[in-house]
């Protein structure tokens, strides 16, 4: 009767919030109204996740804290629990259409108590397992510290938001990352997120940004924090939203990444400012004008020609201050002559796994553009060398990890890049053979592409590579019968591939563990886009795009759309390649890693198909993003920027040397299984560690940023007419003459301009050999 009657839940409730409580304080159910319908927010099952519930660790033992009910009446409920150590409170109440959590940490002895943090495991089920179920589960997009304050939102790939801020300042984050499998007695992390925590007190180092004395809670000294729950309709009113509630001002921010002398609208909403000034990469700061406009400030900020990391600082007259990252961005050709500098530096080795010699897409691809005979003999000998490790070059067979058909896939497109930039029919006959190879061995009846059972067409993406195949071989296709067969036989097969991604609507598997997977949804978002923006009329297309856009929405979810950081901006929020990629544990967010670029093709053709500007801001500020694994002065090569403020990481400290630098290498390297040396990081850039390892490491995924690059952006400018007559541009200046618009690329690599105007129009394209002119409203003019 007693346990019975424990487990009794309480009930708090006004019109639009409702919450269930478990008697130890945590929450067992959340709704809230929203127009005649409730959201229902999905918190974690009693267990090690559950919350909103204490938690911590200090004198090396791991806390969680049940507490006790101690008052409840109408307006707030209030838990309570008492140790050697703290007094712990949550009181539990509601403001309007916001859930409401008081959270009391009292230090009750006569000694300071510097824990390694404490905290809310605040409980959100943030598990996404299983179709259709992922749907409804909040993924924790965006977790933000101020030096004053607290804001971020969770976000379900339905679209639901939930905005959570405190007034108050927290000391850092974190992310509950599982465990995917075991091999033998090491873990080897997972693809799933359980729940995520703010960290009330946390010790250093941390990130500037975050305040830096909650390190420590002094004999007798009581902190309190006020903690609001919120759902929020769309995502572009998430900053609105919570301004008020952290009393803060928040900095929104239309580009991130800027060239040299550009200009972005900046708004800030919030309190009344006292303080707007920016700081240079060279240290020094300058003020910034900003206006009152509509119940914010806007202002314009424009970039210096200092490349490098811009900081933007507004303070409110509360004493709350925010701040923001633009970043200026070296010409779009530095960054594709740095990264094949890299290539051949740290080269693309024979191995198991295609990222490990993914740069090859960069050395083609650079060449196709920028050719240098001398890189051109090197890049060959790298081929050259490392293909017949991996493959069977007479039947295209691959000769090791037969199930990674993304090996295949990965190497027609390579191929085609070759063909591409030499010329050589070769390259592109052989790219046909391993496409009939997949065709034959990887393509089951319902035309998806699969790895014995499992679902493959969106692990890389196989599909795209197919099309790529075909956009060389069509124009051979008009003279030769051959030619025009492999065509259509390619066209065919990815045509099947996208007819199952349509009707399968989500319901998809991936690599690895299942879950909603950043890089099986973005790459069905791109194959779907591409494939619908190849077809010969709108019609035809329309199928592919509306599923395209519609993954595209769920994608939102994992990805920073609206974080005022040019480091972070449109990256996707994937956590579990660093193991695999620098042997280096355990699980944290890589966000941009090289596979947020799957992401930046997916918005581009979005943007070519609906020609929706804000399609092509997300394009450019995520390729922004992603070009800074570039180091912006002196052109070093990273591999990827990790958002979490805290991670102890362990990573294998000695060279790790192949057995026979003859063959290809397979395998993966548990970091516990090698020398290998603990340290913090957090907030930061990581660099590649191929350069001094010979085994099978894929850090040269990093390169997708530079493939992605040269298909959007390298030889590309856009110009954009707003509904009022306002042109902007990317990579170009444009200006209204009396007889229409000029166009002046800001690089003599740029070859084509794409245009979309209110009506047809005029336009004067400066390229760097010729003026070409064209009427145009919405397509390409090339020179």
């Amino acid at each position: 009767m007693m346990n019975a009657q424990a487990e009794e839940l309480v009930t708090l409730a006004n019109e639009t919030v409702q919450i269930e409580l478990h008697p130890n304080g945590s929450i067992a159910s959340m709704k809230q109204r929203h127009g005649t319908d409730w959201n229902r927010i999905q918190f974690r099952e009693k267990g090690p996740h559950e919350g909103i519930r204490w938690y911590g660790e200090w004198e090396g033992v791991k806390h969680a804290i049940d507490l006790s009910l101690t008052s409840q009446d109408a307006e707030s409920i209030e838990f309570e629990h008492e140790d050697e150590c703290f007094k712990y409170a949550l009181n539990y109440s509601m403001a309007q259409d916001c859930l409401v959590v008081r959270a009391t940490l009292q230090n009750i002895g006569r000694v300071p108590i510097q824990p390694q943090c404490c905290g809310l495991k605040i409980g959100l089920d943030t598990y996404m397992e299983s179709y259709p179920g992922w749907n409804d589960k909040l993924f924790p997009t965006l977790l933000r510290c101020e030096t004053t304050h607290f804001w971020g939102y969770a976000m379900s790939p339905n679209g639901m938001i939930l905005g959570i801020a405190s007034p108050d300042p927290i000391a850092s984050w974190s992310l509950d990352y599982n465990v995917g499998y075991m091999e033998g007695e090491v873990e080897w992390y997972g693809h799933r997120v359980e729940t995520c925590n703010l960290d009330l007190l946390h010790t250093l180092p941390l990130p500037a940004r975050h305040p830096q004395h909650l390190y420590q809670l002094l004999p007798g000294e009581t902190k309190q924090w006020t903690i609001y729950f919120t759902v929020i309709d769309k995502l572009d009113e998430v900053q609105g939203k919570l301004a008020p509630l952290c009393k803060a001002p928040m900095i929104e921010l239309e580009r991130t990444t800027l060239a040299p002398f550009e200009e972005t609208v900046v708004k800030v909403d919030g309190d009344k400012l006292v303080r707007a000034e920016w700081l240079a990469p060279d240290g020094t700061r300058h003020e910034w004008s900003v206006v009152e406009c509509q119940g914010a400030y806007k202002g314009l900020f424009i970039a210096g020609d200092q490349p490098g990391a811009y900081v933007l600082q507004v303070e409110g007259v509360n004493g709350k201050v925010a701040e923001a990252v633009v970043s200026v961005r070296q010409p779009w050709s530095w960054y594709m002559e740095k990264a094949r500098a890299s290539a051949l530096a740290i080269p693309p080795r024979a191995t198991s796994h295609c990222e490990s010699w993914y740069g090859l897409f960069t050395l083609y691809l650079a060449e196709k553009h920028l050719p240098n005979a001398d890189m051109l003999q090197e890049s060959d000998r790298i081929l050259e060398r490392i293909l017949p490790l991996m493959f069977d070059t007479n039947t295209y067979e691959p000769l090791l990890a037969k199930h990674r058909i993304q090996n295949v896939s990965t190497m027609v497109s390579v191929l085609v890049d070759r063909y591409e930039a030499t010329g050589d029919l070769a390259a592109l006959e052989h790219a046909a053979g391993f496409a009939d190879w997949l065709v034959e061995h990887a393509q089951a009846e319902d035309g998806s592409y699969r790895a014995g059972t499992i679902h493959y067409t969106s692990v890389i993406y196989p599909a795209k590579s197919m099309l790529e195949l075909v956009q060389a071989e069509q124009p051979l296709a008009v003279q030769s019968e051959e030619w025009r067969e492999r065509a259509e036989r390619h066209l065919h097969s990815a045509k099947r591939a996208m007819d199952e991604l349509v009707r399968a609507d989500g319901n998809i598997d991936t690599e690895g563990e299942l879950t909603f997977e950043d890089g099986m949804i973005s790459c069905s978002a791109l194959q779907l886009g591409m494939f619908a923006w190849m077809q010969e009329n709108e019609g035809e297309g329309k199928l592919y795009k509306d599923m395209a856009l519609k993954m595209l929405d769920g994608h939102n979810s994992l990805t920073n759309l609206i974080i005022p950081d040019g480091r972070q901006r449109g990256a996707t929020r994937r956590f579990w390649e660093s193991q695999y990629d620098i042997a280096l544990q355990p699980n944290m967010l890589n966000s941009p890693h090289g596979w947020t670029s799957w992401r930046t093709y997916a918005t581009w053709y979005a943007y070519l198909l609906t020609g929706e500007e804000h399609y092509l801001t997300e394009t450019m500020n995520a390729l922004g993003s992603c070009v800074q694994m570039i180091e912006p002065l002196n052109g070093k090569l990273r591999w990827a920027f990790v958002p979490d403020p805290y991670i102890q990481a362990s990573q294998i400290i000695r060279p790790l040397k192949a057995e026979n630098p003859s063959m290809a290498q397979e395998g993966h390297h548990h970091t516990s299984r090698y020398p290998s040396r603990h340290f913090v990081l957090g907030e930061q850039y990581l660099d590649m560690i191929s350069d001094w390892h010979e085994v099978n490491l894929q850090d040269n995924d990093v390169h997708e940023h530079f493939k992605c690059l040269e298909e959007v952006a390298l030889s590309k400018a856009y110009v954009i007419e707003r509904e009022g007559g306002e042109l902007i541009a990317w990579n170009c200046t444009v200006k209204k003459v009396e007889n229409g618009i000029t166009v002046d690329p800001y690089e003599s690599i740029v070859s084509s301009v794409h245009v979309n105007l209110q009506v047809a129009t005029m336009v004067e394209v400066s390229f760097a050999d010729k003026k070409v002119e064209d009427v145009c409203k919405m397509g390409w003019i090339a020179r």
